[in-house]
């Protein structure tokens, strides 16, 4: 199997967050070749908003409230966040044994079928600001032991990376992934005003592969409508928070908040609103 070409780091910072990541990957392609199925969503009506930001803040409030737990911890130890995360990866790497290692910046994990999936990190230049910064580490397998959990942090955000044990196929999927009661399906949810994944993905699990099945994600030009998970209320059944930004004279502190149900129906997910939307506080 041929190595992808790499492109030289200048023009890194230009590209999408995906090729970005794609630039420090080394074996089988990203993105996963099946169709998706039918999905449909309700999309918020009105003009545009100015700005994705008051929404998306307001739905990952918990996710920072988590963040800065975790950062205290870190800072009452003396780490850097690097150093934490490098810490953390240690005790992952023995808990796994001979299934993944690290050689400096890179990660080494191996596969059942073909080349062990090789992901490097990169570390800017100091004599040119213009090299990225990209940060790779093992969080952990799934419970079943089908895939791997890999961590990317840049400069602007992260991404998580679900890679098959099978054959190393990878799937970014955006933030926590949140699995149905039955196993079957994962929910990801992730908030984010700037250029990272805002919107809902639904993925199905089938032999040892994962398949898209529903996405809903708006542009920055829309009007912002944001969500967080709450629960999965059964296995075809999940609640989610949803925060939408409204002009002040609407709601004073500019966010509505309400409750959405995305139910599967047959082979299409369904999204629509469960509550009347009122201000957030």
């Amino acid at each position: 199997m041929s190595r992808p070409h790499l492109l030289r780091p200048t023009l890194l910072p230009k590209l999408p967050l995906a090729l970005l990541l794609a630039c420090a990957l080394i074996g089988p392609a990203v993105i996963p070749p099946e169709a998706f199925a039918t999905s449909i969503a309700i999309a918020p009506r009105g003009k545009p908003g100015p700005t994705a930001k008051k929404a998306a803040e307001a739905a990952s409030a918990a996710a920072d409230a988590q963040e800065a737990s975790t950062l205290d911890s870190e800072a009452a130890a003396g780490l850097s966040d690097e150093a934490f995360r490098a810490d953390a990866e240690a005790t992952v790497l023995r808990k796994v044994g001979a299934l993944a290692k690290r050689d400096g910046l890179r990660l080494m994990l191996y596969v059942q079928q073909g080349r062990p999936v090789m992901l490097d990190s990169l570390r800017p230049d100091p004599g040119d600001s213009a090299t990225p910064y990209i940060d790779f580490r093992l969080d952990g397998m799934t419970k079943d032991s089908e895939f791997f959990i890999v961590r990317a942090t840049l400069g602007f955000g992260s991404e998580v990376l679900w890679i098959s044990r099978a054959d190393g196929q990878r799937y970014e999927m955006h933030g926590n992934v949140h699995p149905s009661p039955d196993g079957r399906h994962l929910v990801v949810t992730h908030a984010s005003p700037g250029v990272e994944f805002n919107g809902v993905v639904i993925w199905a699990r089938e032999a040892g592969r994962l398949v898209e099945r529903y996405r809903f994600q708006l542009s920055p030009e829309q009007r912002a409508v944001s969500f967080r998970f709450m629960r999965w209320r059964d296995a075809n059944t999940i609640e989610l928070e949803q925060f939408a930004e409204v002009d002040p004279d609407v709601c004073a502190t500019g966010t509505l908040d309400s409750l959405a149900v995305l139910a599967r129906k047959s082979d299409r997910w369904i999204l629509r609103s469960a509550s009347t939307p009122r201000c957030s506080r």
